[in-house]
Formats: C-alpha cells, structure tokens, sequence
C-alpha cells in the first residue's frame, strides 16, 4: 500500500505499507510489514514489522514484533498471550461432558445396567474418555452416501465457514467459532492449514490444551515451516509445564525467524526451568546485551568510525556466535573499509543463520557483481526471489547486471517476459523504461514511463525521467513542473536535484541552479560529476 488512504482495512494474508504511505484508521492483517506513516490501531494476527524510517500513532496489537531502531512508535504495545484460556472455561467444559456422560448413565440404568452403574466411580474417566473418541471419530468419519463435492464447491464452503468463524471470535463465541472451523479442517480446502491453526487457537482459548496441540502437530506435519504453529505449540508445552518439548517448538521457531528478540526471550526463559537453571541465569549475566551492541555498531558508523565499528561487533560475535544481526553490521561496517570479500562471508554467514532476510541477500547480490562474480550474484537473486515471490526487486537485479555486461538484447528479452508475467508491476517497467532510453529509444523509453505513472502516479523516477525528457524539448516549463513532483514526493535525491537544475539553467536561470546543484553536492560529495555541472552553472552566472 502506497499513497494516503483513511478508512479500515481487514484481510488475511502480508499486507506492506510503503515508505510514502500515509494511512489513518484501523489495519488489521495476518502480517504488517511498515515502512510508512501511520495513524489509528494495527492489529497482526502473527507478525508486525516495523521497519526503519516508519512512524506509528496508536496502539499496536501483534502476536510477534520486530522493531528498528530507526522506527518511531507513539502509543501501547500490546503481545496477547497465545497460552491456553481461563480456568473457569476448562472447568466449564470439563463439567460440560461429565453431563453428557450423566446423561448416557442414566440411560443405561433404565434399561438395567445395574452392573454398570455400581462400578460407575471406576470407569467415570474411562467412560467420558471414550465418548470423546467416538464423538471425534463419528465426526471425521465420511458417509458413503455423502455426494462428491467439486473443489470450487469446496474451498467456496470453507471460505463460509472461515469467514463465520472470524465474526464468532470477535464476538467471544469461542465454542461457536471452534466448531465451525472443525467443519472447515473437515473439508481439507486450499485454506485448510489456515482453518487448522485457528482452530488450535480457539482450542487453547477453551481450555482444551490436548486437543490444541493434537491439531498443531497435525499442522506442523503439513506445514513444517509454519512458524505460527511453532509458537502456539511452544506455548502450550510451556503453560503445561512440558518444558522440554516447549524448547524444541521455540528453538524450530527461532531457527525460521532468527531476528525475533521476544521469540529468542521465551526459549531462554523455558531453558532456564529445565535443570540447571542458575547456571544459565549467571552465565547470561557474562552475555553483552545485543541492543546495547546493536546501538554502539549504529553509533559508530553514524560517526564515520568503520574500524571501530568492526572491532565492536566482532567482540559481540565471540559472544553471540549464531545472532545473524551482529553478521549483518559486520557486513555493513567492512563494507565501508572496502573490505569486499570480508563483507561477503559476514552476509553469507547472516543467510545460512537468517534463511529469509531478504536484504541479506541484496547486499550479498551487490558485492558479488562489484566483485565481478556474476553468476554466484544472479543465484542468490533467484534465491530470494524463490523466497518471496512477491517481491520483483530481486528478479529485476538479473536483467541489471546483463545490462552491465552489455548483454543488452538478452536483458531487453528478460524484461518483456518478466512484463508478460506481472503487467501492472511498476518495478519492470521502470526498468525497462530505462534500457530503452540507454539504447536510444526514447520514444519508446517516454511510452514506458507514462504508464508507469498511469498505474502509480505519484511514482518518482518515472516523474524525474519524463522531466529529463523536455531538458532538450520546447516545453522546458512542463519538465519543470514534473521535476518539482519528484522532489516533493522524495526531496534530496541528488539525481533528481540535478535533473531541476539543468531544467533551470536551459531556461536561462543559472542563479535557480546553484543551490540544487550545492544541495546535490553535499549528499553526495564523492560524485564529480555535479561539480563540473557546478561549475557550468557558475560560468553561465556571470
């Protein structure tokens, strides 16, 4: 999501708000990922990630949370336990089927079971044992007669029920919502596993710990990366005081989503009540804390003190061995001491720790082209775009790095297959927008990037690159103009002070040059090219 929007949104699924966005109302989703502005509450059912550079006005309600420290948050955090419900509700179930059972006995003494009911207080647990497993069986069992149901039929019918069982659970009717979804687990649908893990969840609420964790291992067995299953299944383990098997859930959740501190926090804290756990207590107390690392590696870098950085986060690695985040600021810091095939193995080292993080794997991609190892970087790129399949930044970086190996046919084809695959994806487009404007195409190149801009109009570098193209046209004022919206939209981007610049200086206004060209300068004072353009301005001052 991109741009301004107010209102509520609500669906399952990964919803990313971008870095423009501006958003103000309720956000409920499985998982939120924030780059942007937001105001009101966020609601993930499994994970919220707030990324560098987003502000949040509200409370946040999220199962799983991971926060930059570059993240600005003004409101409550709320971390629902996922533990099993209240005791009045167990006992209210419990007491639930000795009724049942009652009634069944009495049923059988009127028909002369007097045997039965002398042993009644021996077989009590037995007897209401065994029904439950009937009752579970006759549900699961299929009826010869029962007609076939067609798969739209089907996954039409869970959708029914999932979406039932969702308005019973914002009501509180738990025991509703339960039942519906063990309608849907009984159709196994495209959304099985989904109605699967929120029946365990409505399970857990009622108290009914057995029959939760019987289901997540059913998931888990289906699904064996579903980290939400993992979690929940580690909860239970851990309210029933199974501590063990608690540590072997949070440790296989750990191991998929490694950059979780409060997942990391509930395996040490279930380590610590299996045996021995002072020695682990005082042990951890030698442990520097990661935060404390974390903010002295940003400190340093913010400073421009690289070496210093490196030595810092190498200590914190003695330490903490398998913590990807350290890797990943080592990465960063020798990055900047030019240490290129160092910065390599750190990213490689944060992939084989953290699978998933997907900038791992655009930094690792950068550094093996600078260092000419194009095939290794064009594996990885595929590696995560494999991984995420809804994000095309990676699948885009393979025609780049044809362009740079002038292999500009064979990227030109690459990027109209990948246009024919994702018609509306800006990203493309952008991209093929501009191989043609390299190869001479601008006609072609401009048709591109009037698209791009029909599907996101407030994108900038299609605003930038249109304004490129009256630098040498008639209408240097419509360049201007679209020049100013690229900056309003992303102000100081060199790139985009140059290109106003020029538009100036070829309206004859040198003096409106000057200062976006000194602007550009500063942000980049590396790049020679904006002081020639400097200088030109200067010359035609005078």
């Amino acid at each position: 999501m991109d741009g301004q929007f107010k209102g509520e949104i609500e669906g399952r699924g990964r919803l990313e708000i971008g870095s423009s966005a501006q958003a103000a109302g309720k956000i409920i989703a499985d998982e939120l990922i924030h780059h942007g502005c937001t105001e009101g509450d966020l609601i993930a059912i499994d994970k919220l990630d707030l990324r560098a550079g987003c502000l949040h006005r509200g409370d946040i309600q999220a199962l799983r949370v991971q926060i930059s420290p570059e993240a600005r948050l003004e409101g409550v955090l709320k971390m629902p336990d996922s533990s099993p419900g209240s005791a009045s509700n167990f006992a209210f179930n419990r007491y639930r089927n000795r009724f049942a059972v009652g009634i069944i006995v009495l049923f059988l003494a009127g028909a002369g079971a007097t045997t039965a009911i002398g042993k009644l207080p021996g077989i009590w647990n037995s007897v209401e044992g065994r029904i439950k497993r009937l009752a579970s069986l006759a549900q699961s069992f299929p009826l010869r007669s029962a007609p076939r149901m067609s798969n739209a039929s089907k996954n039409q019918r869970e959708e029914s029920f999932l979406g039932e069982a969702l308005l019973r659970e914002r009501e509180e009717k738990f025991p509703e919502a339960a039942a519906l979804l063990e309608r849907a687990v009984l159709l196994n649908g495209k959304n099985s596993r989904l109605a699967r893990f929120r029946l365990a969840k409505n399970f857990a609420r009622l108290g009914r710990n057995e029959d939760a964790i019987g289901h997540l291992n059913e998931l888990l067995k289906e699904a064996p990366g579903h980290i939400g299953g993992m979690i929940l299944l580690g909860d239970l383990y851990a309210g029933a005081g199974r501590f063990q098997k608690a540590v072997f859930a949070y440790a296989a959740a750990v191991r998929h989503d490694p950059a979780d501190l409060v997942l990391r926090r509930r395996l040490e804290k279930v380590r610590a009540r299996i045996g021995g756990g002072r020695r682990s207590g005082s042990r951890m107390k030698d442990i520097p804390s990661l935060s404390r690392i974390l903010d002295e590696v940003e400190r340093l870098l913010g400073e421009k003190k690289p070496v210093q950085a490196v030595k810092v986060v190498r200590k914190g690695i003695a330490a903490l061995p398998d913590e990807p985040r350290l890797y990943f600021q080592l990465g960063s810091s020798l990055t900047e001491i030019a240490d290129r095939n160092g910065a390599i193995e750190a990213y490689q080292r944060v992939i084989q720790l953290a699978p998933d993080w997907l900038d791992a794997y655009a930094r690792l991609g950068a550094l093996l082209e600078a260092s000419r190892r194009y095939k290794e970087a064009v594996a990885m790129y595929r590696r995560a775009a494999d991984l995420h399949p809804s994000n095309l930044d990676m699948l885009v970086r393979i025609p780049l790095i044809e362009m740079r190996r002038n292999r500009r046919d064979k990227a030109y084809r690459m990027l109209l297959k990948m246009r024919e695959d994702h018609p509306k994806s800006t990203v493309i487009l952008l991209e093929l927008g501009m191989l043609l404007w390299k190869s001479g195409k601008a006609a072609e190149s401009k048709a591109v990037f009037l698209r791009v801009l029909e599907l996101d109009p407030n994108s900038a570098p299609a605003l930038n690159r249109l304004a490129w193209f009256h630098v040498q046209g008639k209408n240097l004022e419509r360049g201007v103009e679209l020049s100013k919206r690229s900056l309003d939209i992303r102000p100081d981007t060199p790139l985009y002070l140059d290109t106003l610049a020029e538009l100036y200086f070829r309206s004859h206004q040198p003096v409106k040059s000057i200062p976006l060209i000194q602007r550009a300068i500063e942000l980049e004072p590396s790049n020679r090219y904006y002081r020639v353009q400097l200088d030109k301005f200067k010359r035609a001052r005078r």
